[in-house]
């Protein structure tokens, strides 16, 4: 078994499962450090319009995220099982 067989075979096993609460909860807290933080270093480096353009880009992408893996962790991901 090859390393990309293994990687799809592990990818398989973990998107099959549902996940809890407290994953997603994870999820949710490390994405507003990553905002927060993101947003806090563009704005120091950059300006504070380049750091609110940058937190916003973040935000509405982890939010995507983390409405996705709610979803997943309510209905689990059968599609995957062969």
């Amino acid at each position: 078994m090859g390393v990309i067989d293994r990687i799809e075979e592990e990818y398989v096993d973990v998107s099959t499962s549902r996940r809890s609460l407290w994953e997603v909860l994870e999820l949710v807290a490390g994405a507003v450090v990553l905002v927060v933080v993101g947003g806090a270093l563009a704005g120091y480096l950059l300006g504070r319009g380049a750091g609110i353009a940058v937190g916003g880009l973040l935000a509405a992408i982890l939010a995507v995220t983390v409405v996705s893996q709610a979803y997943w962790a309510a209905t689990g991901r059968a599609d995957y099982r062969e």
